[in-house]
């Protein structure tokens, strides 16, 4: 019966694993439409302030 026991906690390690895999992934990735927008407005240039 212990061998049940092993094998889900074995299984649910590895899904714990898989599941922060995916969450770091999609933290330090960038999404494509979001990165064509970067790359054809790099900067945004601040309008001047009046001066005085």
């Amino acid at each position: 019966m212990h061998w049940f026991f092993t094998v889900l906690v074995i299984g649910a390690s590895a899904g714990t694993l898989a599941f922060t895999g995916a969450l770091l992934r999609r933290l330090f990735t960038t999404a494509p439409d979001a990165a064509a927008a970067l790359a054809a407005h790099p900067t945004e240039d601040l309008p001047e302030e009046p001066s005085a």
